[in-house]
């Protein structure tokens, strides 16, 4: 019989996050397939393991089945929450806010998450970012085994008290750094190394010899730059030539912000929106089309994003954070820059463009030898299978 998970995704809603990537309740069940969540629902399936995923929502509940077979399942947020999430949108980056606005949050579908997971016969649950008060709560009020998974979490705004205890009781932590493993280890958590993977079949360097004639950075985010940092690769713009164009795949709620910005360094002709690309192969294209890849984070776990653009072969800048030190080398399979600083950006494009063939080349042996989706999964599902329930 295949065992059977539910990934929990760690928005506060589905209303919260989706529609302001431009997608509806229907749009999301048949179009949304790039990201994360999804490449794990595919990866799982291949490994016998059937993945529903759980998405809290304020407006939505029940489970819904894509025309590809997967089950997404939104969970109903009391109507509690409903009245006060406003409450806490403003203040969420103070760590006693953030405490409150996650348990609210968390307490209000805890009830109905433990229901649909004893309705769907779940027998692990595999729920985003441990680093949050939700999987504090999570890990009390389940009664079935949890993973807990970095997707490019912090522990800025968590108690330390307060994960020596709810680390420990999580079956398995899942870290995509070594820095990661040790901090989680040393709080008592049964830590494993586990990075994201990449399907290196799909994308995969292009066999068209021609290239792209135009000098292009290209980058995919979800456009919430106190993160992604989009900011500074437009910043960056102005320090090169004027026939450089950047490309942002993507949309958020920072989407105006950035396009402001633009307007006000009068190099918005230089910049191209493209929103959010929805099948995996345009994406490929634009890998393997571009010049340069940059992704110049404050934060990441391993990004996706980065996989696929060194899978095929494309010159990546990176910056100097932990998720990248396994992944990116300085000089070797691409360039590596520091947080926050646009002028070194630039320059790090233009050394990542003139050595662009042998960092493409080097960039697709590294992503062959360690981060290929089907070692992940089958890392992965072995974990999953071991679990005694």
């Amino acid at each position: 019989m295949m065992k059977k998970i539910a990934i929990l995704l760690s928005c506060y809603a589905f209303e919260h996050l989706f529609p302001n990537m431009g997608f509806s309740f229907e749009s999301y069940l048949n179009e949304y397939r790039n990201d994360w969540s999804w490449d794990y629902l595919i990866g799982l399936r291949e490994q016998n393991i059937e993945a529903y995923l759980y998405i809290p929502s304020m407006n939505h509940s029940g489970i819904f089945e894509t025309q590809e077979g997967y089950k997404i399942r939104f969970v109903k947020l009391s109507s509690l929450y409903q009245y006060t999430w406003r409450l806490f949108v403003r203040g969420r980056r103070f760590k006693p806010i953030t405490y409150l606005a996650e348990s609210t949050n968390t307490l209000a579908f805890s009830d109905e998450l433990s229901s649909c997971l004893n309705t769907d016969q779940i027998s692990l649950l595999y729920t985003q970012e441990y680093w949050t008060n939700r999987f504090d709560i999570l890990v009390d009020k389940v009664q079935i085994p949890i993973i807990g998974v970095d997707q490019g979490g912090n522990d800025k705004l968590s108690f330390a008290s307060v994960k020596q205890r709810t680390l420990q009781k999580a079956y398995k932590i899942t870290c995509q750094t070594k820095g990661e493993l040790e901090k989680v280890k040393a709080l008592g958590g049964d830590a494993v190394f586990l990075a994201n993977g990449v399907d290196v079949d799909l994308f995969c360097p292009s066999l068209e010899a021609e290239a792209n004639s135009e000098k292009i950075i290209f980058t995919v985010a979800k456009l919430y730059n106190r993160q992604k940092r989009i900011s500074d690769l437009i910043n960056a713009l102005v320090y090169l030539d004027p026939e450089w164009i950047l490309e942002i795949a993507g949309t958020g709620p920072d989407l105006m912000s950035l396009k402001e910005l633009a307007d006000g360094l009068s190099i918005s002709h230089r910049i191209r929106f493209l929103g959010f690309i929805k099948d995996k192969e345009t994406l490929r294209d634009k890998y393997q089309q571009c010049s340069v890849f940059a992704l110049p984070s404050a934060s990441e776990a391993v990004a996706i994003a980065m996989l696929e653009a060194m899978s095929c072969g494309t010159a990546v800048v990176a910056s100097e954070i932990p998720a990248f030190e396994s992944l990116v080398f300085d000089g070797i399979n691409g360039v590596k820059v520091p947080v926050a600083q646009p002028e070194i950006l630039a320059q790090g494009i233009l050394r990542c463009y003139e050595n662009r063939d042998s960092y493409g080349a080097e960039a697709r042996k590294t992503i062959l030898k360690s981060f290929s989706s089907q070692t992940t999964f089958s890392q992965l599902a072995g974990l999953i299978n071991s679990c005694p329930v």
